[in-house]
């Protein structure tokens, strides 16, 4: 029961991140995008430490754990390329490949998420995530784009 409802948190707090911010791209600022990148790699550090501590709860599931654990891992690295990419200058434009893998690591980390057995505590760094996820998306995704691509998926 406990694990259903900590499955079903976790799917709402990763799918809540993926809901427009804007109705078309904001004006691009170099260093509040920057910013919000940095913030991200602080949040997925984070979610990654914590996720790392408290090992395997389920036997059973530890596979799934040790899957979104790797993920995460991915998600980190991703997010500090992104960052260090926008430290240096480059735009949008040059940093869409990386902010894109991002997002397909995050919904990665949304389906795995689902099968592991993850404690509660854990979510306030998913939160986290997910909310420098989506003050970083008005710059790189366009609502009209954002519901062309949730359709693909489904």
């Amino acid at each position: 029961m406990v694990r259903g409802l900590v499955a079903a948190a976790l799917t709402v707090a990763l799918v809540s991140i993926a809901a427009p911010a804007r109705a078309e791209l904001a004006t691009w600022d170099q260093d509040r995008v920057t910013k919000y990148a940095a913030e991200l790699v602080t949040a997925a550090d984070d979610l990654e430490r914590s996720l790392k501590q408290i090992g395997i709860q389920n036997l059973a599931n530890a596979n799934a754990m040790y899957q979104v654990q790797d993920t995460v891992k991915m998600l980190h690295t991703a997010s500090r390329g992104l960052a260090k990419s926008l430290e240096n200058g480059k735009g949008r434009d040059e940093t869409m490949p990386r902010f894109k893998r991002v997002e397909t690591l995050r919904r990665d980390a949304e389906i795995e998420g689902r099968s592991a057995d993850i404690p509660e505590q854990v979510f306030e760094k998913v939160f986290a995530v997910g909310g420098a996820l989506q003050r970083l998306r008005p710059y790189y995704v366009e609502q009209a784009e954002e519901a062309q691509e949730e359709r693909a998926v489904e």
